[in-house]
């Protein structure tokens, strides 16, 4: 027999926990056992809703019911007839929600999946970003260490950042798994490993730049890329685990980017009477890097004759609340 409808009860998700067909109609939903729908909700009247049809259509008639419901987001009181147009039409009923389609009602295109559809899908870029972030990891580590205790050295570097990106991936594939029901595992490496890359690329970026160009702003306020970067890690991650709500996602991230970015500039200048993050510019590269013209020694010692009277002030400033302090210990 054709099903003239289905009433689907959702779950959070909105995904499918069990339908009733509808062969024929009236069908009612409700608390109470003679219903054909039992919702065992408290929310729920004991004969919350019926389903009816005529010439005119497909009705949902509100039984006598405090809550009422929401038929496609708007509230219907008891007594009240809705009737179903050419969609599939929402229904919610206390804590639950439930959809009702009927057999006219067209269906939707199948949607593509957000993320890899398995892991061999994924493993050709994962793994190209694999061995760059890695090489980058140990070029650092070559150049911060002494050439005796390198392999020392690398050793450890290896397993702290193999344990911590594993163990960064395994959460974020165990919120996936909650709320998606599927971990997306190679997803979040691919994040991890894409961003970490990105971050160590903008960095070497803005230092360069700074080196280059003699901009040191370029150099002082390098966390904001690195930021920028971070949030896109965030967005891409989220979307692992809500990949239905890439506005509010995209929200998120540029929420915390904002404040992020804000609360560093207000901590640097707290701490050090300025807004950027390096109190001098400490990047040096090949000298055949830079572009910027040298300055002479005369006009270097000129521009630095101002800066005497900037730090006898600070230093008067520092011994007279010195001497105000040891008065007041005497005291």
């Amino acid at each position: 027999m054709t099903a003239l409808a289905l009433l689907e009860v959702l779950d959070r998700d909105d995904h499918v926990r069990y339908y009733l067909p509808v062969a024929g109609w009236p069908v009612t939903a409700g608390r109470a056992l003679d219903n054909h729908l039992v919702l065992d909700d408290p929310h729920i009247a004991a004969q919350h809703f019926r389903i009816d049809a005529d010439e005119a259509g497909v009705f949902v008639q509100v039984g006598d019911t405090v809550n009422g419901l929401r038929a496609d987001g708007r509230r219907h009181g008891a007594g009240e007839r809705i009737r179903v147009g050419a969609a599939p039409l929402r229904l919610d009923v206390g804590d639950s929600h439930l959809c009702l389609r009927l057999a006219e009602h067209p269906i939707a295109a199948e949607l593509p999946l957000r993320t890899p559809r398995n892991v061999w899908h994924a493993v050709g870029p994962t793994l190209a970003a694999f061995v760059l972030v890695m090489a980058a990891l140990l070029f650092g580590t070559w150049l911060d260490t002494d050439p005796d205790e390198w392999t020392r050295a690398m050793a450890s570097t290896l397993v702290a950042v193999l344990t911590a990106g594993l163990a960064w991936c395994a959460a974020w594939s165990l919120v996936s798994k909650i709320f998606t029901r599927r971990s997306h595992f190679w997803w979040h490496v691919r994040v991890l490993l894409l961003g970490v890359l990105a971050i160590d690329v903008a960095g070497a970026a803005a230092r360069l730049l700074a080196f280059a160009l003699s901009w040191p702003a370029a150099s002082d306020f390098s966390f904001v890329p690195t930021y920028a970067v971070a949030a896109a890690m965030l967005y891409f991650h989220a979307l692992g685990v809500e990949p239905r709500q890439p506005a509010r996602m995209r929200q998120v991230a540029i929420g915390i980017f904002v404040a992020g970015v804000g609360l560093s500039i207000w901590f640097n200048y707290q701490n050090r009477d300025q807004l950027g993050e390096e109190l001098y510019m400490n990047h040096l590269f090949p000298p055949a890097l830079r572009l910027a013209r040298p300055v002479d020694t005369a006009r270097f010692v000129g521009e630095l004759a101002p800066l005497q009277a900037r730090l006898d002030a600070k230093a008067k400033k520092r011994d007279t609340g010195n001497s105000d302090e040891a008065a007041s210990d005497e005291e």
